[in-house]
């Protein structure tokens, strides 16, 4: 294997190090999009009840002791729940937009690595091509050692590139994946609460014009 690797020379260190930052990203991106780390079920079941007169605050605290994106899009809500429903809209969408960026955040290092990795593999490819034709033009075809150096080096980084950039791509489409699923669901329970904060200022506002009415008369 080491062999193998000193045969595509220079170019093996570019690609290298892209195959390192590709399994640095896959691992810390696999372990933060765990649904259930993110979309906890203690959080799904407080938004669940709110609209069945359990206490915001409970809620909210239920939030606090289990902090992350999930949490940070209800408390928002929580936090504007005496606003116009509008605002409360409008806010639970900008937080929304805000959790799906910490969400999606590194995969465009990830996709960068696959499409640049065959990229580097080909480049390699090159240098080696020019090493062998180089030794042409310099001794003729009387030393197949020199251009046999140049073949390896041309072949080896161009499967080096194609082992790293083909995984890659396929980490990145799967990881991709889990983080819309995640936001799908982000997006629906963030539209659970603002329904459920709408109606209960609707309930307030019902039960506080009777009230101003007979005040009137």
């Amino acid at each position: 294997m080491w062999e193998l690797i000193m045969a595509g020379r220079t170019m093996m260190v570019p690609i290298s190090l892209a195959s390192l930052i590709a399994l640095a990203v896959i691992i810390e991106r696999a372990y933060v999009l765990r649904s259930r780390r993110i979309v906890i079920p203690e959080i799904a079941e407080a938004v669940e009840t709110l609209g069945a007169g359990r206490d915001l605050g409970v809620a909210y605290a239920i939030c606090e002791r289990r902090p992350g994106p999930f949490a940070n899009i209800v408390k928002t809500g929580l936090d504007h729940a005496g606003s116009d429903w509008t605002i409360i809209r409008d806010v639970l969408q900008e937080s929304g937009r805000q959790e799906a960026i910490r969400l999606t955040r590194r995969l465009g290092v990830l996709e960068t690595v696959a499409a640049v990795a065959p990229l580097l593999g080909l480049l390699g490819t090159v240098f080696g091509m020019i090493r062998v034709f180089g030794t042409i033009s310099a001794a003729g075809l009387g030393n197949p050692e020199t251009m046999s150096s140049g073949i390896s080096e041309a072949m080896v980084t161009t499967a080096a590139g194609l082992i790293i950039g083909i995984p890659s791509l396929i980490a990145y489409n799967w990881l991709n994946g889990r983080a819309e699923s995640i936001i799908f669901e982000l997006e629906f329970y963030a539209a659970k609460v603002l329904g459920t904060l709408r109606r209960r200022q609707e309930a307030v506002r019902a039960g506080a014009e009777p009230a101003a009415g007979a005040g009137g008369r």
